[in-house]
């Protein structure tokens, strides 16, 4: 079974930060630092800034897990979500330089490293992904972002315009 997790289109995501505030809430306040999704801002030389939110992607072998000296990061048997044991946890950071999705941060207020559940007290139902205006957000699995990418590709053309040069190899 695939484990889902949050993705953001960045083609929708305005930086409204709805998601931060929303979820940062749940931990005692409307501070996006202390939120467990994050909002990125990357641009490009000269070209417009991409906007997105990222958070936990549930690495199937996390590089966090593997970096953190303290072993402190576990995933649950259950949901498949990432633990953090906020008793062993002294915040150094080497699972925030080890993930390769820059999802996971230091919550400075309290020294440890938070990164998301997707509200799990919530059943599953990540109130980000509830909250977001433009609809950037989503839960998905590995498989259901395949199978949209496929769509994706069939209603651009880009499919016909592929085909004749396929046909050109030996």
């Amino acid at each position: 079974m695939q484990k889902p997790f949050i993705v953001c289109d960045p083609e929708k995501c305005t930086g409204c930060q709805m998601c931060e505030f929303a979820c940062s809430a749940r931990y005692g306040g409307y501070n996006p630092l202390a939120s467990h999704i994050r909002l990125v801002r990357i641009t490009e030389r000269a070209r417009p800034a991409h906007i997105m939110a990222i958070a936990c992607r549930l690495c199937d072998e996390p590089t966090c897990m593997k970096a953190c000296p303290r072993q402190c990061i576990s995933v649950s048997a259950t949901s498949g979500i990432m633990l953090v044991d906020k008793d062993v946890c002294n915040g150094c950071g080497w699972c925030v330089e080890a993930c390769e999705f820059g999802a996971v941060t230091i919550n400075h207020g309290e020294r440890i490293v938070s990164m998301c559940n997707l509200c799990e007290d919530r059943g599953g139902r990540p109130r980000c992904v509830e909250v977001c205006v433009h609809d950037a957000l989503a839960l998905t699995t590995p498989a259901e972002m395949a199978a949209r990418r496929r769509r994706e590709i069939v209603r651009s053309g880009i499919l016909p315009e592929m085909r004749p040069a396929l046909r050109e190899r030996p």
